[in-house]
């Protein structure tokens, strides 16, 4: 048997494992040193996301049959209410029909235990009603005066899946009420509770056993305004529902197998992973927690892993493309108050062209210069991944002082020294990139004192045209590994969209360009973006 000291984490180890099977048979085994004060003190003791295992077991003994049934159902009730609130939705119905049990002690701890569940609901706009709320869930007789309740119930809180679980039981039953009144009144309290619901994943979990009693509600009521007022609360529910939502379900084989494609899975791993899957809980914090430091790196990897596949809808392609991948995985990017990306997954892989499709305004450039900034949660740094984002205006950047004080900046510089700052200062390439060298590759794309534009002229006497051919340069001498452009071809006519295009294709097998740039200067004229 484990006892609670036991499971102290050693340095560097994995905690023990507690056989909770076998620590309930010694509970029921009288003849058995477990009590249920040891075995409550054992699984406070647990990592706690190790508790939904617990709570499924004790939930399936439950809804069996014998003398189990009662140390099971006393042992949720002492659950702290953190570990039960996510499993509310598993956890009541099976407690409810406990209630109506012919064996009296099995009543009367499960109308303990009911009282205890609904108190963990987490929604502080439900404490007024929630003793009529727990009469109505153990007897249906009380349904009428559990809808007027929670009809008087002003909802300010964001409703969550908890919550719900607690409230559509009645709602179900008021739904189905034979009087038009309770049917009304069900419904606007569905309006007002789904409109405050902010995760559509927690609609999921409670709406798919109601819509059809709304619709039902919706079509055939008599009465017209109660029949408006049904068809307002499906119109909300639908508004915030999507009937195509199917939420992940997770297996510990799958599990092990995501685990193992980065590391040697532990059962204790394994456990923890699914039930943070199950619960849609990708907190960083809380998975270092449970992966410790040991397998720090194998975490960084699982969970980028589990929130992709964790997403609702998401369509999971299988990488049957061959090549190196650069970038796998899920981004947000926010504008000020404009939220523009949103839990947006993103894979790129080395030698590959990738475009980028929208509307003015929608995020392009702000995307790849989020990219550029290091901005993005997760994109490897510039350090680790060399980047450059090529724009035809260039940003401005601080790059030292003159003898006065005076602040210099990148744009101040010569066409070749932007390319040695950028290499060695921004990239910071090793071994470093030397002025001769940039000078050489700034002539072979064309630069020139003869031509259209000299490398030692200031950066802002360039065009946009030779600002992009500047920074191509400085892409082939740090041979980077992603290189984006925005609107390339803006300041290019035909002939030098054609080079650009031959540049590219160029770079990408890792060669020279066939040949240098047109250096006539109508390479400089702007032409229509194409």
């Amino acid at each position: 048997m484990v006892n609670p000291a036991d499971l102290s984490v050693p340095a560097g180890g994995d905690p023990p494992v507690f056989d909770v099977a076998a620590a309930f048979q010694g509970l029921c085994d009288r003849s058995n040193e477990m009590s249920e004060e040891k075995f409550m003190a054992t699984v406070e003791a647990l990592e706690p996301w190790l508790v939904p295992d617990i709570i499924d077991f004790l939930v399936a003994k439950i809804a069996g049959f014998g003398k189990e049934r009662e140390p099971a159902i006393s042992l949720l009730t002492k659950l702290d209410a953190a570990f039960v609130r996510r499993k509310l939705p598993d956890i009541l119905q099976p407690v409810m029909n406990m209630c109506t049990d012919t064996s009296k002690k099995v009543r009367e701890l499960s109308l303990k235990c009911l009282e205890h569940l609904v108190q963990t609901n987490g929604n502080s706009d439900l404490d007024r009603v929630i003793p009529g709320l727990v009469q109505a869930l153990k007897d249906p007789n009380h349904t009428v005066q559990a809808i007027d309740d929670l009809a008087s119930c002003v909802f300010v809180q964001d409703v969550e899946a908890p919550a719900l679980a607690v409230i559509m039981p009645i709602i179900r039953r008021g739904l189905r009420h034979k009087q038009t009144e309770i049917q009304r009144k069900s419904c606007v309290i569905l309006d007002n509770v789904c409109r405050l619901v902010d995760d559509p994943k927690e609609l999921s979990i409670a709406i798919p056993e109601i819509l059809p009693l709304v619709k039902s509600c919706a079509e055939n009521i008599s009465k017209p305004e109660a029949r408006e007022v049904a068809n307002r609360a499906l119109k909300t529910i639908l508004d915030h529902y999507d009937e195509k939502l199917v939420l992940r379900k997770w297996s510990v084989e799958e599990v092990t197998a995501m685990i193992k494609k980065h590391g040697e899975p532990t059962e204790h791993i394994v456990k923890c992973t699914k039930n943070l899957c199950d619960a849609y809980h990708f907190e960083k914090k809380d998975w270092e927690r449970v992966y410790g430091q040991k397998h720090a790196e194998l975490c960084a990897k699982v969970l980028n892993d589990c929130e992709i596949l964790a997403s609702p809808n998401t369509i999971i392609f299988e990488d049957t493309e061959e090549g190196q991948d650069l970038y796998k995985g899920e981004f947000s990017l926010a504008y000020g108050t404009l939220t523009l990306l949103r839990k947006t997954r993103l894979h790129l892989k080395r030698n590959r062209f990738y475009g980028l499709l929208g509307p003015n305004n929608c995020g392009k450039t702000t995307l790849m210069r989020a990219i550029d900034h290091e901005q993005i949660e997760g994109f490897p740094k510039k350090t680790e991944l060399k980047t450059l984002f090529v724009e035809h205006e260039i940003e401005e950047r601080e790059v030292g002082e003159d003898e006065t004080g005076y602040p210099i900046f990148n744009t101040d510089l010569s066409g070749t020294d932007w390319v040695v700052d950028y290499c060695n200062n921004v990239v910071k390439l090793l071994p470093a990139i030397t002025t001769e060298a940039a000078a050489a590759a700034m002539g072979e794309m064309g630069f020139g004192k003869d031509r259209a534009a000299d490398a030692d002229m200031p950066v802002t006497t360039y065009s946009g045209g030779w600002k992009v051919k500047m920074q191509l340069v400085a892409a082939k001498l740090i041979n980077t590994d992603l290189l984006m452009l925005d609107e390339p071809t803006g300041h290019l006519d035909v002939t030098n969209i054609a080079w650009l295009k031959g540049w590219l294709k160029s770079f990408l097998r890792g060669g020279a360009p066939s040949s240098p740039p047109p250096t006539t200067r109508s390479s400089c004229r702007r032409c229509a973006r194409t």
